[in-house]
């Protein structure tokens, strides 16, 4: 036996001691709600990564469709004004 172990313990110390396990189960369980917290962000942050490439897909396509549709105004424009003999008609 140590000569802690002869000493008589005091109140305080083993109310420190509740103390010190306290904290140390509190650390404890922060450190489960924090990980259990990232892993759900990490799948938030995953849904919104995939719902903006989807977006950008769909703006990209829609792009697409509008210069097209510009290419053909444009087009419809110059086989209309003289006939289509002038690229930019004077006036």
């Amino acid at each position: 036996m140590s000569a802690l172990d002869q000493m008589p313990k005091h109140d305080f110390t083993v109310i420190g001691q509740q103390i010190i396990t306290s904290l140390r189960k509190a650390a404890a369980d922060i450190i489960t709600e924090a990980n259990n917290l990232q892993a759900s962000v990490e799948v938030l942050a995953e849904g919104v990564a995939a719902q903006m490439d989807e977006h950008a897909k769909l703006l990209n396509e829609m792009d697409g469709r509008i210069r097209a549709f510009g290419a053909d105004v444009v087009e419809a424009h110059k086989k209309l004004l003289n006939g289509g003999k002038h690229e930019n008609p004077t006036p």
